[in-house]
This record gives structure tokens, sequence and C-alpha cells, in this order.
């Protein structure tokens, strides 16, 4: 498979190039259709060649969305119920699920409301089986370990996928046990005990830990991750009203659960700015100054994230016309590049508009536009 991104008047393309098949059923029937829980899907025949146009405008990649925030335990189980959504639609269409390319970089993500939009690949095939269990392991990691039901959650998935012959329906059993028990989780509870403790909890103590060997892999990497996050010296504290429901995504599987949580905010420019220690860079070492003269962005660590939804980016600009990730500014070596973040409206650099994800050099002095907002980087 090829892979590319494109840019159109307001539309932002994933393009996967592929051979062509004799038997295209499933590609008319997934473009002919629009199959919930699925990126829309158009194809484009190139003799041979196939390629297929994936609508991804104002979705964000999980990989993206995982990078800098940690996922909390509603984030986790929206994401697997809307895993578990697609597939029970797909069988509606007799689509396969070994065409689901269910890798972080392809699982799209509305930031609004938390949709989720898989990748449907005709001609691909892999096991469903295997790539979510390889997904799971991957959350294992990405989970914040501030959240206790989060982490177990994230660890009970991944162990249900290590059962011969599992299937989406263990994980959903997992997601609906009963809140008064029904599931054994000292094993889970040990680790955490011995993890804050540094002690071997009461129940380990008596025998009823899990094996030792899975209890210490596990374990090896949950200090791993806490080094990792003490390392990158994030502290941060929010003001009280930085917490925001937003609409619960499609799943014919949630019927009047809960609110969504919402990720863990990262800082911003104003009065609400997060206190952050151990970034790099000091105070204000560049900044973006609007061309009218009306607003300046401190740019005091990297990377940086500009947006119009607060709670997401580390600069909230208040305009309709900018995305809610619109772009980052990263430090490399001794110079600066910017990266648009798959933005309705573009990101410009002195005048060249950048493809949908491309990275380009940010030279001092530069002049940049996010959609109509145009800024000088000094």
């Amino acid at each position: 498979m090829e892979i590319r991104y494109q840019r159109e008047i307001r539309h932002n393309y994933l393009i996967i190039k592929i051979e062509r098949e004799e038997d295209d059923y499933e590609s008319r029937m997934a473009e002919e259709n629009s199959v919930n829980g699925f990126l829309p899907l158009s194809v484009k025949e190139q003799g041979r060649e196939r390629e297929l146009y994936y609508e991804i405008t104002s979705r964000q990649p999980l990989s993206r969305m995982v990078e800098r925030k940690a996922m909390r335990g509603e984030e986790l189980r929206h994401l697997i119920l809307g895993i578990a959504g697609a597939v029970e639609e797909m069988g509606k269409y007799l689509l396969g699920e070994e065409h689901i390319l269910l890798e972080p970089d392809f699982i799209y993500i509305e930031p609004q409301n938390y949709t989720i939009s898989l990748c449907f690949v005709p001609g691909y095939r892999g096991s469903f089986p295997d790539a979510l269990g390889k997904l799971t392991e991957y959350l294992l990691g990405k989970v914040s370990h501030d959240d206790r039901e989060g982490v177990v959650l994230a660890y009970e998935l991944f162990q249900a996928t290590k059962q011969e012959n599992y299937g989406i329906r263990d994980l959903l059993r997992i997601l609906y046990q009963p809140p008064d028990g029904g599931k054994d989780l000292s094993g889970m509870e040990a680790l955490l005990w011995e993890e804050e403790n540094g002690e071997a909890s009461p129940e380990e103590r008596m025998g009823s830990a899990r094996p030792e060997r899975e209890r210490r892999s596990f374990l090896d990497r949950f200090r791993k991750k806490r080094r990792e996050k003490e390392e990158r010296g994030w502290q941060m504290t929010f003001p009280e009203d930085a917490d925001e429901r937003v609409a619960e995504p499609y799943s014919p599987y949630e019927a009047g659960s809960g609110d969504m949580c919402g990720w863990e905010a990262p800082p911003r420019s104003g009065a609400d700015t997060a206190v952050l220690r151990g970034r790099q860079s000091g105070k204000g070492e560049r900044r973006l100054v609007s061309l009218d003269g009306n607003e300046t962005i401190e740019i005091r660590y990297f990377p940086f994230l500009i947006g119009k939804q607060e709670g997401l980016v580390d600069y909230a600009l208040g305009k309709d016309t900018v995305s809610r990730l619109h772009a980052r500014i990263d430090r490399e070596n001794d110079g600066y590049t910017i990266t648009d973040l798959n933005s309705t409206n573009g990101t410009r650099v002195d005048g060249r508009l950048l493809q949908t994800n491309e990275t380009a050099s940010l030279p001092v002095g530069s002049e940049i536009y996010l959609a109509d907002a145009g800024f000088l980087f000094v």
C-alpha cells in the first residue's frame, strides 16, 4: 500500500493506493453506503491500480490525540465501544473485519465529540483479533496513571485479547461488568498497591495475586511509563471550569451511559494558563505577532499546538475559520518547523499552502497564516 494525503477546497483526504482486484463487491458496497463508524470512502481507478480516498476533514488520528495527552478510562471505553459499533455495522453490509486497518495512525477521532471512524481498506487482509490485541497493548501505555480505574480497565482489556479465540464481545463484557463486583481484580489491585506502597498487598501475601511473571511484566511497564512521565516534568493544574462535557459518540452498544470525560487539558496562553514545569525552553523564546497587531502568542515550550478548541491546544484562537487542532510548532536542532494538523482552511508559510499533515521549515521572520489569521514568527 502507498499512503499519502491531499488537500482540496475545504476537504482533506487520506489516500491509499492498492492493486485492483477482480472481485470488487466490498469496494462498491463500502463506497455506495455510508457505513456508521467508518471514514467516508470514494474510489478512483487508474488502470490496474486503485486509489481509495478517505474523507478525514476535522478528524485527528488516535496517535496524535494521545501523543501528549494521556487517555482517561472513559475515553478508552468510548474507543472500544466505537470499534465494536463499527464492526457490528459492517456485518449488515457483508463486509469483512479483516479489511479494517486497525492502527493508531488510521483510527480517526472527531475531537469535539470523540466519534470514532475506522479505515476500511478493500484488498487489505489482516488479522483483526491480532490487530486489536496490539492496539490494546499500545493503549496500555497511553492511559493516565492518575486514573486508577482507567489503568485497571486497560489492563483487563489487554489481558482479554490474550485469551484463545477471544472476540469483540469479550471486551464488551469487561466494559459492562456490574459496578458492585463480579470480576476478579486481585492481581491488578495488587500491582497498584505495590506500586503505591512499595510492598506486597495483603491479598498478594495470601497468594491471591496473578502469576509472578505476568505481574512483573505489567509492573515493569507501569513503572517505565511513570518514569517517562516524571522525566517529561508534566505537572499541571486546571481551572475549575476547564472540564467541558460533550456529546456522546455513535455506538449501538451505548444506551444511557454517562457523559464522556474530557481530555486532560494542556496549558494555553491567558488567565487560565496551566502551571507547567520541565518543558523545553524559557519564557517567551518565540512569539507569533498578529499582522493586525491585536494579538501576540508567547511560545514558551515545544511542541506548541494552536487551534480553537480549549483543552486540546496550547493556545486557543477565537476564530471560526481556525480548526480545533490546526497547527503545531516544533523546535528541531537550531531551527523551527510548523506542521499542518489536518486543518480545514489550511496553513500557509510565506505564501505557500502546506499539504495536510505536511511539516515545513519555519525560519524566524516567516509570515504564517492559520486559515485567515495572519502572524509574524519572531
